[in-house]
């Protein structure tokens, strides 16, 4: 067996420095082959230099990705992976010491299934916000936290691993490639990307297993535990409900919810509680994101 570890990245080398410290201490099954597939999306940064200085000690497979967009620089990472595997996480983790071990027990296990995932913590570099951990059921999928217990389940039906940690076998995964219209492109926060493949996946009839034991954590940095971050997170999952049609509404619609939701924010943040007022932070920036897709796709944006 091979397996083709994967991470996209772009103009975030501090961070995808810690990431590639703990894959090299991470635990080698001496049973598989593994390669280290890194698709630089025209970072601007020291990010092909950082990547270099691991080249020594990490089996690293290195691709310039020039379309920006991070389903572009999956494809990229499709097009490069020679494992039977390809197993993604991101350039912002922290993986376990066994992680790649668990995803190589799995996939020994479980050979009739087509995709897995593991368990996610987020951790914040300079501790959780009180106003995010008070909304935390609201706020977890801006930060990307999964985990579906402690037990070995099927994957499918709507439940799916989420993008930092997850494998899909090789073959299947060339069959079902990443929609450029969706994910991250530079600052920009669509979302769905691989949420979209999985679910392609599963309704073509292939298998899923949770593997609680392939963990990693997930590295917030400061900049991300705010107000703005959270916002734009919606606003991408707005504009992703319009590309993806899971919305029928106008853009004056979506532009006069926006517009009142986002005033109850304003508002409310200062004289109620934050279970409130992010509720209305989060149904703002939803509506802002339609109506900003919906006005997109009529010309008028």
């Amino acid at each position: 067996m091979k397996i083709s570890l994967a991470i996209c990245t772009w103009n975030r080398s501090r961070l995808l420095r810690q990431t590639l410290d703990s894959i090299v201490a991470m635990e080698k099954p001496k049973q598989i082959g593994w390669e280290l597939v890194i698709v630089n999306n025209r970072s601007t940064d020291d990010t092909a230099e950082v990547i270099q200085s691991y080249q020594s000690s990490l089996p690293i497979q290195y691709v310039f990705e020039d379309q920006q967009g991070h389903c572009a620089s999956r494809n990229a990472a499709i097009r490069q992976a020679t494992g039977d595997y390809i197993l993604w996480t991101d350039n912002d983790v922290q993986v376990d010491s066994g992680w790649l071990s668990a995803y190589a027990d799995g996939f020994a296990e479980h050979p009739q299934a087509a995709f897995f995932g593991g368990r996610i913590t987020p951790v914040f570099e300079a501790g959780i916000p009180n106003w995010i951990e008070a909304t935390w059921e609201k706020c977890k999928p801006v930060f990307a936290a999964r985990d579906l217990g402690d037990s070995q389940i099927a994957l499918g039906n709507g439940v799916y691993p989420y993008g930092a940690n997850f494998a899909i076998r090789t073959d299947v995964q060339q069959a079902f490639q990443y929609d450029s219209r969706l994910g991250r492109k530079a600052s920009g926060m669509l979302g769905e990307d691989e949420i979209s493949v999985l679910r392609k996946i599963d309704q073509a009839g292939h298998q899923g297993v949770w593997l609680p034991n392939a963990s990693l954590k997930h590295i917030i940095p400061a900049d991300r535990a705010t107000t703005k971050y959270v916002a734009n997170y919606f606003t991408g999952q707005g504009q992703t409900n319009i590309l993806q049609d899971k919305i029928k509404k106008t853009a004056a619609v979506a532009r006069r919810e926006y517009l009142r939701n986002r005033i109850a924010w304003r508002v409310k943040r200062w004289i109620r509680e934050p279970d409130e007022w992010v509720s209305h932070l989060i149904r703002a920036n939803l509506s802002r994101g339609e109506y900003q897709a919906l006005k997109q796709s009529s010309g008028l944006l």
